[in-house]
């Protein structure tokens, strides 16, 4: 395939994504909601996509209401394991 030039990592580029742990009946019902979304819209939806939207809804929340409305830049440091 030739390169134009797209920087985008490809789509399984497992360095490009995290792991997170949820609990199973959350998960649920999110993949629900994928499929509702799937049903009602007919278009092509995923866990993946349902997961971006969540994020980046909750970022402009805490953006918002924490952070003086200022965007929230990544920070790579680890959080501490555990329930505190």
């Amino acid at each position: 395939m030739p390169d134009r030039g797209d920087t985008t990592p490809p789509l399984h580029d497992p360095a490009k994504y995290s792991k997170l742990n949820v609990p199973a009946e959350l998960h649920q019902r999110a993949r629900a909601a994928v499929r509702i979304v799937r049903r009602v819209t007919g278009r092509r939806y995923t866990i993946a996509q349902f997961v971006t939207e969540a994020f980046v809804a909750q970022l402009a929340v805490i953006a918002r209401d924490y952070n003086g409305g200022r965007e929230i830049y990544p920070d790579t440091e680890p959080l501490e394991r555990g329930r505190q």
